[in-house]
């Protein structure tokens, strides 16, 4: 006898799905739509953009669930594919998805850069923001999994496909990057 689907612990529902146990999405809909919904949300401001969306990322889960290997974090996992989805519509049309992910970093900035001069935080988080353009898309996505999303290096080395040592290395050369724009731009203002 199986136990209540509202009993399996997310690990055991996504085993089960993987089996082919497809009776379970239902209850995997269940747990994940308002979190995939609410990030979709995060990227469009849309409501009825961000459901289609979020029924985009369920199929793909759906579709992309026998390939995920349990070695990273399945919410990461899981994070990536929103991301990706988000990233991929706003590219087809035609919204600056640098904006998008800057807004999404802006609050995580002050945590990101060393700097010793005391300015308004409001003038900080402007110059921030500014700089943001200037990283690639690939720059933001993963300081955005660390510092916005809060997730492992390990996870995020495995849902990139990247070694641990890329993971890091990235990330410190990111916000070495916006450390050094930023030192120029409060050397520019005086």
């Amino acid at each position: 006898m199986s136990a209540p689907e509202s009993t399996l612990s997310n690990e055991e529902l996504i085993s089960l799905l993987q089996e082919g146990n497809h009776r379970y999405f239902s209850e995997f809909t269940n747990r994940f739509e308002k979190y995939i919904f609410e990030k979709c949300r995060s990227y469009v401001k849309s409501k009825d953009i961000a459901e289609d969306l979020c029924q985009e990322v369920l199929i793909k889960v759906f579709l992309q669930l026998p390939g995920f290997r349990h070695e990273a974090k399945f919410s990461t996992w899981l994070f990536i594919i929103i991301h990706n989805t988000c990233v991929d519509y706003l590219r087809k049309s035609k919204k600056k998805v640098h904006v998008v992910l800057t807004e999404k970093l802006v609050d995580e900035l002050t945590n990101m850069v060393d700097y010793d001069e005391e300015l308004p935080e409001a003038k900080s988080i402007e110059i921030l923001d500014s700089l943001l353009d200037e990283l690639s898309h690939e720059e933001k996505l993963i300081l955005l999994l660390k510092y916005k999303e809060k997730h492992h290096i390990k996870d995020i080395q495995l849902s990139l496909g990247l070694s641990e040592s890329a993971v890091k290395m990235r990330l410190l050369r990111a916000k070495e990057k916006l450390n050094k724009m930023y030192a120029q731009r409060l050397k520019d203002r005086h």
